[in-house]
């Protein structure tokens, strides 16, 4: 729950020391850097997305950090940035690691969450245990743990259960033997030129007057919607901030949407399929020829108010560490405004665990960078419908998702034509996405939430083809279904 009058900061990242932090770089970058002492003094500006704490160095500096944060702030995210000691000599130095686990000296562990929730290029390895510890150790790390610190598990304590996710990424720069002080030293001019690298998502603000700039392709696959796709394009050429390019896909449509497309010349780039092949392969098209870093999509029946794009540009200078945001809408069925079921109210953050069941990312509402589409393969072409669920799912496992609140897309639905008319059941395509996520998922913890949620569709799926008599499909389905309890413990 959202504090009265806190700073709408999504994202703190803790660091112990001074000397740790390169804070011109950062301050070049609009992120704004405090001691704690100076937060407790009223120095927090407004209008901030994310911000550095420097915590001091130990655990009770550390802890006192953590719960100051956690009484006047209301982040989704909190990371714990800083250097560690290793205990294994066949490791080199100088490497990033994030550990599964951190305990403290009196044998009290917590799980830690291994996602990241910055977008990096940076090699991070996972290790298993990180003890916390008051004094520096000289005669090395006990063999039950990888690494050791002064400062992670007091904050891990009091972000637990807070809904507060917390995240641990540690430079190896020693041994904690009795080369610990000159190794330290020596990494850490490498340290902090390594931390530049993680954060180089971070840009220089634009001059004055190129802030009008957008480095924005807007998608629209279109098939046979003579009647609305004049309504899509329009709001797009209504933005107030304008994308770089409007490509629209026309899917082989036998209406009267090719006339309509022409009638635009060069204001938007017209691409056409030669047979009718579905919204993955329109979408992927338009995809490749796009040349921008961000894309959005609208679907043909769907439109814009005049600032959404404004509005999500806006957004990610605010929280420049997504890679992917959405938008809120409003649907429109049959001519009349009608409210969203609470099941409906979209996630922000690690959205993943809640898409299981059901879509909650619009295509009309999102933006995301090109670069993510193609590292997890666009949308699968064989795939008629919930081609969307399916990647959203596939993204949403290792990346945030964000939400700007503001209602700036018009879904409308009712119409005969729309595919989940066209494909009832779409559960069954659904289960199908989850079965193939499962096979490739290594983590036994994910496997079981994606079990819980397969098991209740495929019973439903089971139970549909039964009624209409089609005993192929539902055997094929009780045997996907009886496989299950396989992956509870590997693939």
């Amino acid at each position: 729950m959202k504090k009265r009058n806190a700073p709408d900061i999504k994202l703190v990242i803790t660091i112990a020391l001074k000397k740790e932090v390169p804070k011109e770089w950062f301050a070049l970058r609009n992120i704004s850097v405090h001691t704690l002492a100076s937060l407790k003094a009223g120095a927090l500006k407004s209008g901030l997305g994310m911000l550095i704490v420097i915590t001091g160095p130990g655990l009770d500096a550390s802890e006192e950090a953590a719960c100051w944060i956690r009484d006047n702030l209301s982040p989704l995210f909190v990371v714990n940035i800083g250097t560690c000691g290793v205990r294994d000599k066949r490791h080199s130095l100088g490497r990033w690691v994030t550990p599964g686990s951190v305990t403290n000296e009196d044998g009290k562990s917590i799980e830690l969450d291994t996602r990241f929730p910055l977008p990096h290029k940076e090699k991070i390895t996972e290790i298993g245990s990180l003890l916390s510890v008051r004094k520096a150790l000289k005669s090395g790390i006990p063999k039950e743990h990888d690494a050791v610190d002064m400062e992670c598990y007091a904050q891990a304590e009091v972000f637990a259960g807070t809904g507060i996710s917390f995240h641990c990424l540690k430079f190896a720069t020693d041994y904690s033997d009795n080369n610990t002080v000159n190794d330290f030293n020596r990494n850490l001019r490498i340290y902090s030129e390594k931390t530049k690298k993680l954060f180089n998502f971070l840009i220089l603000p634009l001059p004055r007057g190129d802030r009008e700039r957008s480095d924005i392709t807007v998608v629209i696959p279109v098939y046979n919607r003579e009647q609305t796709i004049k309504r899509a394009i329009d709001s797009i050429l209504s933005q107030s901030i304008p994308p770089k390019e409007i490509i629209v896909v026309d899917d082989a449509s036998t209406d009267g949407a090719k006339e309509i497309l022409e009638g635009y010349g060069n204001r938007i780039t017209c691409i056409t399929l030669s047979e009718n092949s579905g919204p993955s392969m329109a979408r992927n098209e338009g995809i490749k020829q796009a040349k921008t870093e961000w894309i959005a999509f609208l679907d043909s029946d769907d439109c814009w108010e005049p600032d959404k794009l404004k509005n999500q540009v806006e957004y990610l200078a605010k929280y420049p560490f997504y890679q992917i945001i959405q938008t809120d809408e409003k649907w429109i069925r049959n001519g009349k405004r009608v409210n969203s079921c609470r099941h409906h109210k979209k996630p922000e953050g690690w959205i993943w665990e809640l898409s299981l069941e059901r879509c909650l990312v619009a295509a009309s509402a999102l933006l995301v960078r090109k670069s993510l589409l193609e590292q997890y393969g666009m949308f699968d072409e064989a795939m008629p419908v919930c081609e969307d669920y399916d990647l959203w799912l596939k993204i949403s496992r290792h990346h945030p998702v964000g939400l700007d609140p503001i209602l700036t897309v018009s879904k409308y639905g009712g119409h005969r034509d729309q595919l989940s008319t066209q494909y009832p059941a779409m559960d069954r395509f659904r289960s199908g996405s989850l079965y193939r996520m499962l096979q490739s998922e290594p983590s036994a913890e994910y496997r079981q939430k994606i079990i819980d949620v397969l098991k209740e569709k495929l019973k439903i799926v089971i139970n549909g083809y039964k009624k209409r008599n089609k005993i192929n499909d539902a055997k094929e389905c009780g045997e996907m279904l009886g496989s299950l309890d396989d992956f509870r413990s590997g693939v």
